[in-house]
């Protein structure tokens, strides 16, 4: 009888032992869980706000591409402007010399007609 009882207090020491030893290791399972679920959160949260900042980033460049485009559309309205006045310039400059270059003419014939 004693061996009985001593292998039955063994297996029931065992057990307990058992009991108590995933006990712990589960303590530290499901803190290790708690963990990652707070890092997930985390990176959940870093992801959101990466997101934002993208969005933000890319109205921003939007919005000076736009400006860009509209200045660049300005300037070529300046540079028009001024193709023309440089056009009307050169127009008037070449009037002016076939003018005289005619005058020269007249005056050159007339001088050897005399």
């Amino acid at each position: 009888m004693g061996f009985m009882s001593g292998v039955i207090t063994g297996v029931a020491l065992a057990a307990g032992a058992a009991a108590w030893y995933m006990s712990r290791s589960g303590e530290r399972f499901r803190d290790q869980y708690r963990v990652d679920r707070k890092l997930g959160e985390l990176g959940d949260q870093l992801e959101t706000r990466t997101r934002d900042i993208q969005a933000s980033v890319n109205a921003q460049l939007r919005d000076m591409r736009a400006e860009g485009s509209d200045a660049a559309a300005a300037a070529d309205a300046k540079l028009d402007d001024a193709q023309a006045s440089a056009a009307e310039a050169a127009a008037e400059l070449a009037a002016d010399v076939e003018a005289r270059a005619a005058k020269v003419k007249k005056t050159a014939k007339n001088t050897a007609e005399d």
